[in-house]
């Protein structure tokens, strides 16, 4: 499995995410009307946070394993603790750090997209991966004791 996709995914969810906090209650009478006002409750915000930073996690620590950085890592976690912590400081420092959590977690995506693709010397993680295998699985002929 590679972290390319997750990282892609991880990008869209917190982007995705930060709209949700920003425009919600903007249009939460409306979202009532049509029977979404689930969309509102702090609880489905928490669960789909959760999920964003599950998958950020399983791409930053495949990542990790590439190029050695727990740079994308801290600003991973960063963005996670403004996230859950943004009704800490009351309703007015809510939108920058909504906004600030979601670009730490963009952040964190994208330096680990460019660290793997500066450590592997601008080549996919994939592709090296799949060169790493090649050279950790024997060949079928040396499997077979044929030299």
């Amino acid at each position: 499995m590679h972290h390319k996709p997750l990282d892609k995914a991880g990008i869209f969810v917190a982007v995705i995410c930060a709209l949700h906090c920003i425009f919600v209650p903007v249009i939460l009478p409306t979202l009532a009307l049509v029977g979404l006002s689930f969309l509102g409750f702090e609880l489905f915000e928490r669960i789909i946070l959760a999920i964003s930073l599950l998958i950020g996690g399983i791409a930053v620590v495949m990542g990790m394993r590439h190029h050695r950085s727990w740079v994308p890592f801290i600003f991973l976690g960063l963005g996670g603790v403004m996230y859950f912590g943004k009704n800490t400081f009351g309703s007015a420092w809510e939108p920058l750090l909504i906004v600030t959590g979601a670009s730490f977690i963009v952040v964190a995506h994208s330096l680990n997209l460019h660290l793997c693709r500066v450590k592997n010397k601008n080549k996919a993680c994939e592709e090296v991966e799949a060169i790493q295998q090649d050279i950790a699985e024997p060949s079928e002929q040396a499997k077979e004791g044929v030299v």
